[in-house]
């Protein structure tokens, strides 16, 4: 027995031969003319459901001139949390949304600019660069990514890019603040890899606030932002320096791998330690004891990128401009006044 052939796609023919319009009218829903009456629009979005018509985005975009796409460039997946916003957005917008993921190498720059290249032949309307490495200068970028209307996230360059970002320094000095108001003077730091912008801010940060309130850093270590890598430099802060009552980690998967190190070593969290991460992720919650921690909104990280470039595809001549979102201290049980270790004077 012979299957049966699929029905072949509906055109824009026959949305306009359903809904009783010219072909044109029907061009013109889909571009979104404002040159529509209610009426008319209602009958061409009832044909269009009806048939489950699918516009040929090729061909619109030789037509308009426009590819109605917006091409994310991630250059971490750690940061990709902020994708469903920038989806949902581009949804309601009428945009298709789509994602090339990128890695560095020995020659960063080179194959950054092979893969811009390459995004660029799809013919994007405007490029989100998800950009947490500190690998490129302002105008490298420029020069790379061309006639493109782009904006950077999470990432401030310099004056000339359109940039959204949250402010790092404002969530460390939150965090740091936090401890010294509860009465630490002794603290250590698990910085996250200096190649992160977010990393080289918060850690150059805590320093700063430190040395200006004449609270001492007794030792600091750096982590690859996992838990491992956590867990490892607590251990040798913990083997090797002074003791310290308080410890600033720079994402909260390396806190948590200090806070089973604390432990491994019998030592209570917040009671002899108090423990702070930053980002705020859904495990924080739930540790032993619950995390505090900065909060960052990657949900509206992403739809601040996503408002900012489309502002720029409607007045492309707006000068460049940053956008900076402010982070929250969410205040849990992983911090508390110093307790016995600092009591012993240990």
């Amino acid at each position: 027995m012979s299957e049966k052939p699929l029905p072949s796609p509906a055109t824009l023919h026959d949305v306009a031969r359903l809904a009783g319009v010219s072909y044109q009218t029907v061009s013109r829903v889909i571009n979104h003319s404002p040159n529509v009456s209610s009426e008319t629009l209602e009958k061409v979005n009832q044909a269009i459901a009806a048939l489950n018509y699918r516009p040929n985005r090729v061909a619109r975009s030789l037509v308009t001139g426009k590819s109605n796409a917006i091409h994310v460039l991630a250059l971490d997946v750690y940061h990709l949390r902020m994708l469903p916003a920038m989806h949902e957005g581009a949804h309601q917008n009428g945009y298709q949304l789509r994602l090339t993921g990128f890695r560095s190498s020995d020659d960063t720059l080179r194959d950054l600019a092979a893969c811009l290249q390459e995004i660029a032949t799809s013919r994007p309307d405007g490029l989100l660069i998800v950009l947490p490495w500190a690998l490129t200068t302002e105008q490298d970028l420029i020069d790379l990514v061309r006639n493109i209307p782009f904006v950077v996230v999470g990432n401030r360059l310099g004056y000339g890019t359109n940039a959204v970002l949250i402010d790092q320094r404002e969530g460390t000095r939150m965090a740091i603040e936090h401890l010294l108001s509860l009465g630490h003077r002794k603290f250590a730091l698990i910085d996250g890899p200096q190649q992160y912008y977010d990393a080289q801010i918060r850690s150059e940060t805590a320093r700063k606030i430190l040395a200006a309130q004449q609270a001492e850093l007794v030792a600091s270590e750096q982590g690859n932002f996992s838990m491992p890598s956590g867990y490892e430099a607590a251990q040798r802060l913990l083997d090797q320096a002074p003791a310290f009552t308080a410890l600033f980690c720079a994402n909260d998967e390396m806190a948590l791998g200090a806070m089973r190190a604390i432990k491994d070593k019998g030592l209570r969290i917040p009671h002899d330690i108090s423990v702070v991460g930053f980002d705020d992720l859904s495990f924080t919650a739930y540790c032993d004891p619950p995390m505090t921690t900065v909060r960052q909104d990657f949900y509206a990280l992403g739809m601040h990128a996503l408002q900012h470039l489309f502002s720029l595809l409607k007045a492309p001549n707006t000068a460049p401009h940053q956008r900076l979102l402010y982070p929250e201290l969410i205040v849990r049980s992983s911090t508390a006044a110093p307790g016995a270790r600092s009591a012993r004077g240990e």
